[in-house]
């Protein structure tokens, strides 16, 4: 089973427009999810303005959403069966 790696921005302005939210629908995953995702921070991604940032994968997320993190994380998944 492959593992995908998940970083949160940690950097101030992700945090100010709602990183926390990301994180907790990380630590609150699914078992079936938490099996194959390895979560984490990162430090800024140089794209303040367009923040949260996560990186899933070897793509970044701008504007992420608990949401549209879910629904990437399950498609990179689904791309790796």
């Amino acid at each position: 089973m492959a593992i995908l790696m998940v970083s949160v921005c940690a950097g101030t302005s992700c945090h100010l427009l709602g990183n926390q939210a990301i994180v907790d629908v990380l630590e609150n995953m699914p078992p079936s999810l938490q099996k194959q995702v390895k979560f984490g921070y990162t430090s800024c991604l140089g794209d303040c303005g367009e923040g949260p940032c996560v990186t899933i994968g070897d793509k970044v997320l701008k504007h992420a959403s608990p949401e549209r993190v879910l629904d990437m994380i399950k498609e990179e998944l689904a791309a790796k069966k």
